[in-house]
């Protein structure tokens, strides 16, 4: 492990940039680039709130103009943590104890009557109306139109609810105009990379390695070219993201542990008893630490299954992105048997996290 830190230097260049705010706290595409704000949950002046995760909401140009088509014309977008769909009724609950706490306090009216809001499935949305005290713009009652969805995320634990919202109805062409934002997809690679790369996803746990503790999706990556094959210079070079449920940053020895997991479980360990003496080994160390982002280097024996049915030792670089407001983080893994100065890495040192992800 000694020789690792003696190229330090140009690991530290592989660093990616991935910014918290762009890549955690984003729901929306924001293509008009609206003004935007994001809320974390819970919300100390909204105490009837009770689910947890943040919100974005995107405003259109004239909201606060009350003769104007875009008043009070909005989206919000929440991203809760969840075990489970969250019934119509609770959403229902928790938008009205939202706007009860939002309107409070305000320089128009001591006095005022609580929101009232009424959401009713359509076919896979649900439709509503509010009727509430604008205490932004105008000191009146006023009813807004509303449109949402949800989706939710089995793996990662999350439901994402989105609500537009509009005192227009449903028929004018500001609903166009609100439609064109569109929900960030969760579904696009982790990866910044083109359809070239082989690409492998699955769910946490993953089946061939159930020991791993995490909820979360796992991504890999191979280069267009010679990753199976030992004559080539990409051989075993490839690249793997872990998006998990994660509230604190992992350690240089957990990821030891897991990676010795996974790589025991891909070579299937468990039920080849020929190959126990390949049973994977891990070294890590953790070389830099930034405000969100840890990067590690380390080196693994394990065995080529794939390929030559041959020991395999890899050099590996870990960068984690911890987003402790989301309880998240995403391990990006770099592997490969070259030395860290060959030119596979300067390949691998220019993939890049999706920044949506």
């Amino acid at each position: 492990m000694k020789r690792l830190v003696l190229i330090l230097p140009l690991l530290i260049q592989t660093l990616t940039v991935y910014p918290q705010k762009e890549s955690s706290l984003q729901i929306f595409e924001n293509t008009k680039k609206w003004n935007r704000e994001v809320i974390q949950f819970p919300i100390e002046w909204a105490p009837k709130f009770k689910l947890t995760g943040f919100e974005e909401l995107l405003f259109t140009p004239n909201w606060n103009k009350p003769k104007n088509q875009d008043y009070w014309s909005l989206l919000i977008g929440w991203k809760i943590n969840t075990e489970q769909l969250i019934s119509l009724a609770e959403i229902e609950s928790n938008f009205q104890g939202y706007f009860d706490g939002l309107m409070k306090p305000n320089h128009w009216a001591k006095e005022f009557p609580d929101p009232k809001v009424s959401f009713r499935k359509d076919k896979n949305d649900f439709l509503g109306t509010m009727t509430f005290f604008d205490g932004f713009h105008t000191g009146k009652v006023i009813t807004v139109n509303i449109r949402g969805n949800q989706k939710f995320e089995k793996s990662l634990k999350k439901s994402i609810i989105k609500f537009q919202i509009s005192p227009q109805e449903f028929d004018h062409q500001i609903w166009d105009k609100l439609n064109v934002i569109k929900v960030t997809e969760t579904s696009t690679s982790i990866f910044n990379l083109d359809s070239s790369w082989g690409k492998e996803r699955f769910p946490f746990p993953i089946n061939f390695a159930p020991e791993i503790n995490f909820n979360g999706i796992a991504e890999v990556r191979f280069p267009p070219k010679g990753w199976r094959d030992p004559n080539h210079e990409n051989f075993w070079s490839y690249t793997y993201a872990w998006k998990i449920n994660l509230d604190k940053p992992i350690t240089a020895a957990e990821l030891a542990t897991n990676l010795e997991l996974y790589f025991d479980g891909l070579n299937n360990l468990k039920h080849n008893k020929d190959l126990s003496k390949y049973k994977a080994i891990v070294n890590i160390i953790k070389i830099k630490s930034l405000h969100n982002n840890d990067l590690f280097i380390g080196r693994i024996k394990t065995y080529d299954r794939f390929a030559t049915n041959n020991e395999l030792e890899l050099n590996v670089l870990i960068e984690a992105f911890n987003y402790p407001t989301e309880k998240q983080s995403i391990l990006h893994f770099k592997f490969s048997p070259k030395h860290f100065s060959h030119k596979t890495w300067e390949m691998l040192s220019k993939i890049q996290l999706n920044k949506n992800k």
